[in-house]
C-alpha cells in the first residue's frame, strides 16, 4: 500500500466552487445501504444476488433521465462486510432531490408488466436490510474526470483518498485561473495517460467535508482492474509527470497543496453491472 501514497500525491486536484471556473460541475451523492446476511435469505446465494442486483439496477438506471452515472461499491478493506455504497451523479441538487424522493417513479417505467416488476423488486429487495444513510454530497468536477472506456470485468477496485488545498491567500502568486489550468493539464497528461487507472473522479466540498486550518479537502475516487494496479499505479505517474510538466509548472502546481496531509477513506469493490 506504500505505493498508493506515491500515487495519491500525484493525483490531487484543485478546488473550485459549484458550477464555477467556466465548468458546469455536477452533484454526487454518497449513500450507504446494508446487505441482509446471506444466512437469513431464503434460497439465497451469491450468484442469485449478483443477478438480481444487476437486473434491478440496470433496468432502473436505463429508465432514469436524472441519474447521470452511478457506482455500486461493496466491502473490500473498508467498513463492514454488509455495507453497500452508492455513488450517484446528478446535474444539480434539484434533480438529486427529485430522484432521491422517488419523483421519477422508476419501477413502473422500468417494468411495464406488473408481475415482472414485482418479481424484480422482490428478488433484489430480499438481499437488503431496511437501512439507508446519506453520507455525503459532493461537487463533481466534470472537466477533471477520467471516464472508464473498456477493458474491465464485473468487478473493479475503487480507492478513495483525500488531499488538502492551501487557501489561495496563503499561496504566493497563486490564482484560481492558474490552479485550474494546471489541474486540467495534470488530469489530461498524467491521469488520463496512466493505463492502470480505469477512471477517476475529483470531488470537493458542497455539503460534505470540513475545512480545518483553512485547508480544503479534495476527494479522489480512482478505479482499477486489480489490487496489483492499485498498488502499482503510482509507478507510472512520475514519468508521465516529467514528460508533461516543466520544472516551473511543477513548482507552480505543488505550491497549492499541503503535501504533508492526506487520508485514505476507503478501498472498495465496484460491481460494474449495477453501474450507470
Amino acid at each position: 500500500m506504500k505505493k498508493i501514497l506515491i500515487m495519491v500525491m500525484l493525483t490531487t486536484m484543485a478546488f473550485s466552487q459549484y458550477n464555477a471556473d467556466g465548468e458546469k460541475n455536477t452533484v454526487l451523492t454518497w449513500s450507504l445501504y446494508k446487505w441482509t446476511p446471506m444466512s437469513e435469505v431464503e434460497d439465497g446465494s451469491n450468484a442469485d444476488r449478483a443477478a438480481a442486483v444487476a437486473e434491478y439496477n440496470k433496468k432502473r438506471n436505463q429508465a432514469s433521465k436524472l441519474l447521470k452515472s452511478s457506482m455500486f461499491l461493496t466491502h473490500y478493506w473498508t467498513g463492514a462486510v454488509e455495507d453497500v455504497h452508492r455513488l450517484n451523479e446528478f446535474k444539480d441538487m434539484n434533480e438529486a432531490t427529485i430522484y432521491s424522493g422517488g419523483g421519477e417513479n422508476l419501477n413502473p417505467k422500468a417494468w411495464g408488466d406488473a408481475d415482472e416488476r414485482k418479481a424484480a423488486v422482490t428478488a433484489n429487495g430480499k438481499y437488503f436490510d431496511s437501512y439507508h444513510e446519506d453520507l455525503h454530497i459532493f461537487e463533481n468536477h466534470v472537466a477533471l474526470e477520467k471516464k472508464r472506456i473498456g477493458g474491465y470485468g464485473d468487478w473493479t477496485y475503487v480507492a478513495v483518498t483525500v488531499s488538502y488545498l492551501k487557501p489561495l491567500g496563503a499561496v504566493e502568486g497563486g490564482s484560481r485561473e492558474e490552479r485550474y489550468k494546471l489541474m486540467k493539464k495534470f488530469q489530461k497528461e498524467v491521469i488520463g495517460k496512466n493505463p492502470k487507472i480505469l477512471s477517476q473522479r475529483v470531488l470537493t466540498h458542497l455539503w460534505s467535508g470540513k475545512i480545518e486550518n483553512g485547508l480544503w479537502p479534495v476527494v479522489t475516487v480512482s478505479e482499477y482492474n486489480s489490487m496489483e494496479d492499485v498498488d502499482n499505479a503510482g509507478d507510472d505517474n512520475p514519468a508521465l509527470w516529467q514528460k508533461a510538466f516543466s520544472e516551473a509548472e511543477g513548482s507552480a502546481y505543488a505550491k497549492y497543496w499541503d503535501n504533508d496531509r492526506h487520508e485514505d477513506l476507503g478501498l472498495f469493490m465496484n460491481f460494474t453491472p449495477a453501474n450507470k
